[in-house]
């Protein structure tokens, strides 16, 4: 079906909305030859009533029911061509198990107690954030992990303080309340498609098969049947979280959904929700089949409505955009204004490229290298990846911490936040693995797998000190700091693990005993960047007038940064101990090859020797 290109324009809210007598239903279809609404009594009977909808003259059908519907299921049957289907209301915020039919609650019976008086995680610069991305399913899965069986891969997981090691080593929240960082980075946690939501075991998905966008994934719950009770879990979540001060970010996936033809978005407005090439076969900048159209009117209300959403009514504090290379800057420059008119801490950053060719110009598209036109968002710095670790989809390729030292000016430029595709180091984030591709430790498995172990582990806390003592945004793949695997079996690994079972994917707890040096020396990384702020300035004129880059032996890097203090940060990637010279007065070591803290471990002058494989940071003596 074709659409002119002058849209109806509707700024009405959408979706079903359960009122103080009554119960109203609005639908964008403005073409659409009938629409019906669909009532039923449960997830699985048939309709209990169908009652035609009235097409108003910006393009929305609605009906208002003189009665509150609560707990009642509903969809909508749109007829084009002569041909009726039926679909889930685009604009559902609540749903049945599997998401086939919208449910219409009352969402202030969902809030957990003292809800009314949650607030975001405030941050001064987003430069003071730490993230950590994690899978609500992979991180309590594993029996190691010590959480109760009923609640293991589920929201309420969040919300166990107490699970520990037979050690005594603090397990899933406990971890992350230790290891200090300021945000979670929730890897989708809408209701997406891949696993049945009844048999959850059977099956296993990262979340990135967007279906319901606005409804929490069922998966997760304790119970999916129960369309309140997902909310109600989710909300706690977060609110456990927030009470030991970390943040939550939404991975979204507003890029594309999982179907195409038969998707909720299409049946409701065919062709209008999806961006097309001129043959009229759809545009696949995603590589999944599809892509939203983000520049259209209704498709860029629909996409900052949703933001909005989770933002007011969850309390999210951040969203990273999925492929957001396939998201017009216009769309995203408004929802950042929207956002941050209600949260103005709230973290917005995302893949700047795209998992294909798509129909978006590319100067209207959210590129990395475009990211002067969206001024407020952090863009996955990939560029420094690779020169830490070598070429991510080369598994033999070296990086610098493991060898290859031509990477030393990349390291120094990602040191400092110089990026040359952004604006300022707010928007970098730096990283050196996460969910795609090999973990870390794969990757140096596969690479230097004939170095000794401790040298790859030296390799691995050097990686940690590389991307937490840049200038930017630093963020952290879950279990990266215990030396996270993916194995399976036979020296074979995950690449793309995306539906792997849990033995693949969950969290392995036990891990940690074994490494608590490797995890609490990230811990202590990063207490120690919250305790200097020289390590978080926010522009560059700022990094270049406070940042020297010092003479040091072949393959090293000596960076010294001047302001309110001094501090040296001295890289040496060589399998050999190397001399560095330092500058005149005392300095105090606050990291080293095997510690990292706040308090200082040592005091050198005129010179230190720092270890094969590490870095060191010291800082200046007050005399």
């Amino acid at each position: 079906m074709h659409f002119n290109d002058i849209e109806e324009k509707s700024a009405r809210p959408l979706g079903a909305e359960l009122k103080e007598n009554s119960t109203s239903f609005a639908v964008y279809a403005p073409k659409a030859e009938e629409a019906k609404l669909m009532l039923y009594g449960n997830q699985e009977d048939a309709p209990c009533d169908v009652i035609p909808m009235a097409l108003g003259q910006d393009g929305v059908w609605s009906y208002e029911y003189p009665k509150r519907l609560e707990g009642l299921y509903y969809t909508y049957a749109f007829t084009y061509g002569g041909n009726t289907a039926e679909a889930v209301d685009v604009y559902a915020k609540a749903v049945g198990a599997n998401g086939k039919r919208g449910c219409i609650i009352d969402f202030k019976k969902t809030d957990p107690d003292g809800w009314e008086n949650e607030s975001y995680v405030k941050l001064k610069s987003p430069a003071d954030a730490v993230i950590y991305e994690l899978s609500v399913r992979d991180f309590s899965s594993d029996p190691t992990g010590k959480i109760p069986a009923w609640e293991r891969g589920k929201f309420t997981a969040f919300c166990e303080t107490e699970s520990r090691l037979p050690s005594g080593e603090p397990t899933c929240l406990g971890h992350l309340k230790k290891l200090g960082i300021t945000h979670v980075q929730l890897m989708p946690v809408f209701d997406f498609e891949g696993v049945d939501e009844l048999n959850p075991k059977r099956s296993y998905n990262w979340g990135y098969n967007p279906s319901n966008y606005n409804v929490p994934e069922g998966s997760y719950s304790a119970d999916p049947s129960d369309p309140a009770l997902r909310v109600k879990e989710l909300k706690k979540l977060v609110k456990s979280l927030h009470e030991a001060g970390i943040g939550v970010v939404m991975d979204v996936v507003y890029n594309h959904t999982y179907r195409t033809e038969d998707s909720c978005l299409n049946l409701t407005y065919p062709g209008y929700y999806y961006r097309r090439w001129q043959d009229g076969s759809f545009s696949n900048g995603s590589g999944c089949g599809n892509e939203l159209a983000s520049e259209r009117e209704q498709v860029r209300k629909y996409i900052i409505d949703s933001v909005l959403w989770w933002a007011r009514e969850y309390k999210i504090d951040g969203f990273r955009f999925d492929l957001m290379a396939l998201i017009d800057i216009d769309t995203l420059n408004l929802i950042e204004k929207r956002l941050h008119e209600i949260n103005p801490s709230a973290l917005v950053y995302g893949e700047g490229w795209t998992g294909g060719a798509s129909a978006l110009e590319y100067e209207k598209a959210a590129f990395k290298q475009n990211a002067r036109y969206t001024p407020q968002y952090a863009y996955f710095n990939d560029n420094y990846r690779d020169a830490i670790k070598g070429d991510t989809f080369r598994d033999e390729d070296l990086g610098y911490i493991s060898g290859n030292f031509h990477f030393r000016q990349s390291i120094i430029t990602g040191l400092l936040g110089s990026a040359g595709w952004a604006g300022s180091p707010c928007q970098i984030i730096n990283y050196c693995e996460v969910h795609d591709n090999l973990t870390l430790w794969d990757k140096l498995t596969l690479s230097v797998g004939c170095c000794h172990e401790e040298d790859r582990k030296k390799m691995a806390r050097l990686a940690g000190a590389l991307v937490l003592l840049a200038q930017g945004i630093p963020f952290i793949h879950a279990g990266q700091e215990f030396m996270r695997s993916k194995s399976l079996g036979d020296g074979k690994f995950d690449h793309n693990s995306y539906c792997s079972p849990d033995d693949v994917n969950g969290l392995k707890w036990y891990m940690l005993d074994p490494n608590r040096r490797e995890s609490d020396y990230f811990a202590g990384l990063i207490a120690f960047r919250k305790a200097h702020p020289i390590l978080r300035l926010r522009s560059f004129w700022d990094i270049e007038h406070a940042s020297e880059v010092l003479n040091s032996p072949d393959g090293t890097v000596a960076i010294k940064l001047s302001g309110s203090e001094e501090l040296l940060i001295l890289i040496n990637p060589v399998p050999r101990a190397k001399m560095f010279i330092l500058p005149e007065g005392e300095w105090n070591l606050h990291v080293s090859d095997v510690k990292a803290s706040t308090d200082p471990l040592a005091t050198f002058c005129e010179g230190v020797v720092v270890p094969p494989i590490s870095a060191m940071a010291l800082v200046k003596k007050n005399m």
